[in-house]
């Protein structure tokens, strides 16, 4: 059987862990061999000129050949189309859509049941009782975020992220962490490595697991997203779990998220070395199914 092309839609590469993620599933599709390109559609470099991440083979449809040419038109006659769940509807008017859900599951009525449906997370489906396709791609380099070399954590910091709108609380003193702040995943390593509590208001945000990979406590502020509301079960029921994370900053919850970080840092080394295995059977099941 023919193995039909990958075509990634993403906005251009950022510190938005979702766009990562569909950066990084183009550069895996492309370690298997396989022939994958991402379509860049929104523009969020933040006025770098920097739409790819060097580090990634990720070449671009764009800058490769006319949405409206002959090179075009064959392609999409054999691609198969990734598109995240934000996207809405079939903009490309693509014959084999992949639907990844990178959130908790919203249905619409627009949905087409002949997608290919795959999560991000056995904890976003609407009924997590049935069986789903998950492909959970953890898009951090565990090389550089890791507790390696700590002398002191003389610092804390703050992650409003997603959450902005429900920090109340008077200033802290603390080190707040933007999306232009720190300005290299670098810098951000280094100063997770330094900090002991970091106060987020984004909860399913992968700021958190980096900090906790950096040996650094997650205080959890606030747990919705996006608008809806996302529960401490359901943070328990993503493949990380919850170890190292505090619900409230009493002693209590301080001391259960510090015993229980490493079981948050083995399962994500876990599902990292065990990703291209889950990666394979993702190509030979969308493969099949758009034969």
């Amino acid at each position: 059987m023919k193995t039909r092309p990958y075509i990634v839609v993403t906005p251009t590469y950022c510190v938005s862990a979702g766009v990562r993620v569909m950066h990084s599933l183009c550069h895996e599709l492309n370690a298997l061999g396989l022939d994958a390109r991402v379509l860049l559609t929104s523009d969020l470099s933040r006025g770098s000129g920097v739409y790819l991440n060097p580090a990634l083979n990720t070449p671009a449809v764009n800058a490769q050949m006319g949405e409206n040419g002959p090179a075009w038109a064959a392609l999409m006659e054999e691609a198969i189309v990734i598109y995240a769940d934000g996207v809405q509807g079939n903009p490309l008017g693509a014959k084999r859509v992949v639907r990844y859900v990178l959130g908790k599951e919203m249905p619409k009525p627009t949905d087409d049941p002949s997608d290919f449906r795959i999560y991000y997370s056995r904890a976003f489906p609407v009924k997590r009782e049935a069986h789903h396709r998950t492909l959970f791609l953890f898009p951090v380099d565990l090389g550089l975020f890791n507790d390696k070399g700590v002398v002191t954590r003389d610092q804390d910091m703050r992650w409003l992220g997603k959450g902005a709108k429900y920090c109340t609380e008077p200033e802290q003193d603390v080190v707040d962490i933007t999306y232009s702040w720190p300005p290299t995943r670098e810098e951000l390593a280094a100063n997770l490595r330094r900090t002991r509590y970091l106060y987020s208001y984004d909860g399913l945000s992968c700021t958190n697991q980096e900090a906790i990979l950096c040996g650094a406590t997650v205080i959890v502020k606030h747990l919705s997203y996006h608008d809806w509301e996302w529960t401490r079960a359901d943070l328990a029921a993503m493949e990380h779990g919850i170890g190292g994370y505090a619900f409230g900053d009493s002693d209590f919850e301080i001391d259960r998220a510090q015993r229980t970080r490493m079981e948050m840092v083995e399962s994500l080394r876990y599902h990292v070395a065990t990703f291209r295995q889950k990666l394979l059977d993702f190509v030979d099941e969308s493969q099949q199914h758009f034969k």
